[in-house]
């Protein structure tokens, strides 16, 4: 079962949606659907990735001098 909302959203920020939705073959209703679930997963992840991030800090299991260097260097830190 599905329920309606609305919200208030800058003219550019439709325009974007409905090309996307013309480019896609869909409404915009779908392509707005799409992205609230896409943003719901995200933050699902982010939230366990920060969970499982805090249960490794308790565990005291944190990366080395060595490896945290070897990521500076990697990515030019």
């Amino acid at each position: 079962m599905s329920t309606s909302t609305s919200f208030r959203a800058d003219k550019e920020i439709l325009q974007s949606l409905d090309e996307i939705a013309r480019e896609m073959g869909r409404s915009r209703n779908w392509v707005l659907n799409q992205a609230v679930k896409d943003y719901i997963e995200r933050q699902a992840w982010f939230k366990r990735q920060v969970a499982e991030g805090i249960k490794a800090a308790d565990k005291e299991e944190f990366a080395t001098d060595q490896e945290m260097a070897e990521i500076f260097d990697k990515y030019g830190a």
